[in-house]
C-alpha cells in the first residue's frame, strides 16, 4: 500500500510532536539530576528511555516521508520555507 502524503496540518502536528518530545527528553534529563530518591530516579530514567524511543519513531516517520532531515540543514531550511509558504497559501496569507 502506497503512503499518502501528509497534509499541511498533519505535517505540523507531527513536527510539533517531535519538538515536544525532544523538550520532554531535556526536562526528564534535568529532573533525573535533581532527584534524591532511587525510586524516583528509576521512574524518571524509564520515562526518559520511553521518550527517546518515541522521538526516534517520530523522527523516522518524518524522515521516511522526506519531511525532516536534520543532517542536511541547508536543504531542510529550504523545505521549511516552502512549508511556510504552503501553509500561508492555505490560510490566504493570514496568520
Amino acid at each position: 500500500m502506497k503512503e499518502q502524503p501528509l497534509s499541511v496540518a498533519d505535517r505540523g502536528i507531527a513536527t510539533d510532536l517531535l519538538f515536544k518530545t525532544k523538550a520532554s527528553i531535556k526536562d526528564l534529563s534535568a529532573a533525573i539530576t535533581e532527584t534524591t530518591t532511587g525510586e524516583l530516579h528509576e521512574l524518571l530514567t524509564d520515562e526518559l528511555h520511553k521518550a527517546i524511543q518515541q522521538h526516534e519513531k517520530i523522527y523516522g516517520f518524518l524522515q521516511d516521508r522526506g519531511i525532516y532531515d536534520a543532517y542536511r540543514v541547508p536543504h531542510q531550511l529550504e523545505k521549511d520555507s516552502s512549508y511556510i509558504a504552503e501553509a500561508l497559501e492555505g490560510t490566504g496569507g493570514m496568520q
